[in-house]
């Protein structure tokens, strides 16, 4: 199951909730003790070198939704979270993360890093969580090797493609989120420690075995929202559960899809007919949605062999008669 919030790092105490414009180091005397502080929409805009150095026991750090042009400097080397959403941020540097070696959360998104070079995270090597949404985003260059990177979220940029290896670097990601981009392919080289694969919203036109064939831990993908007319591919993606297919062009469900699939939405696509070669195999099925497809045909008993489908949703079809069995 894909994280939601990074419990384990908020269990730290004191915290500190500062309201002041533009702090400074003296605002921060005798707070060495301090583990977590929150800069929530307080107006800050800069804050002086070497501002939070003194904190030497800091492990989170929240500077959101404020006016930073760019990461404050000299942060303690005993952080472990970093969030910086909702700012003003242009760009990263390497120095902006010199000493951090024991981050495991970064979060700059809403912020508008139009370009970037993913070098600059290179000494983050006990990154596990990184979020870049919503920069404007159009390019990445370079690389970084980032063995314990679990979670990366590229959504809502305007990314067009990844060199073919940027994703290598990343042995040990297991969710990827690049939703609202505009990608015309899935890229290459995606690791094959991925759970969850998420590239909803971008202009996918078709799914081939080359590109997922690697998949063999990938459980969820989404796919919606893409201009697909083929994704027959997804029958190399043998442990898939959850499969999401709405809001593309296909004319037909995909063949031989996988035995462990549980979830299918195929919705307002342009699936005229479902027969019994289409779900053959699917005994593991709950939940199948063909909502808006226009369909004229859909054979008599295919369903029998779904003995745990639980949820079937066709409306807004053009069936003459209900299906039966």
């Amino acid at each position: 199951m894909e994280p939601t919030h990074d419990r384990n790092f908020r269990q730290h105490n004191p915290i500190a909730l500062f309201p002041s414009e533009n702090p400074t180091v003296s605002d921060f005397a005798g707070l060495s003790g301090l583990q977590e502080l929150v800069l929530f929409s307080s107006g800050t805009e800069t804050t002086e070198n070497n501002t939070f150095k003194a904190l030497s026991n800091l492990i989170v750090l929240e500077v959101w939704k404020n006016k930073l042009t760019t990461i404050p400097r000299s942060l303690p080397p005993s952080m472990e979270v970093l969030k910086l959403g909702d700012n003003s941020i242009h760009s990263v540097h390497h120095y902006d993360f010199d000493g951090l070696t024991k981050l495991k959360v970064l979060e700059i998104q809403n912020n508008m890093l139009v370009t970037l070079s993913f070098d600059t995270f290179s000494m983050l090597t006990n990154i596990q969580r990184l979020i870049l949404d919503s920069n404007g985003m159009q390019s990445i260059s370079g690389t970084a090797k980032l063995t314990q990177l679990r979670y990366l979220s590229l959504e809502n940029n305007k990314m067009l493609f990844f060199h073919e290896n940027f994703f290598s670097h990343f042995p040990s990601l297991q969710f990827l989120k690049l939703g609202g981009n505009q990608l015309a392919k899935i890229p290459a080289q995606l690791p094959r420690s991925l759970l969850s694969l998420k590239l909803e919203r971008n202009n996918i036109k078709n799914v081939r075995v080359r590109d997922v064939k690697q998949l063999e831990n990938l459980s969820e993908l989404n796919l919606s929202g893409n201009q697909l007319s083929s994704a027959d591919g997804i029958q190399s993606i043998v442990n898939l559960t959850s499969l999401d297919l709405t809001k593309n062009h296909l004319s037909s469900l995909p063949n031989k899809l996988p035995i462990k699939l549980q979830r299918l939405d195929c919705s307002d696509n342009q699936i005229s007919r479902v027969t019994a070669q289409d779900i053959k195999g699917l005994s593991n099925l709950k939940h199948l949605f063909l909502d808006n497809n226009g369909m004229i045909q859909f054979e008599e008993k295919i369903l029998q062999g779904c003995i745990h489908l639980s949820n079937l949703a066709m409306e807004q079809n053009l069936l003459a008669s209900i299906p039966q069995g």
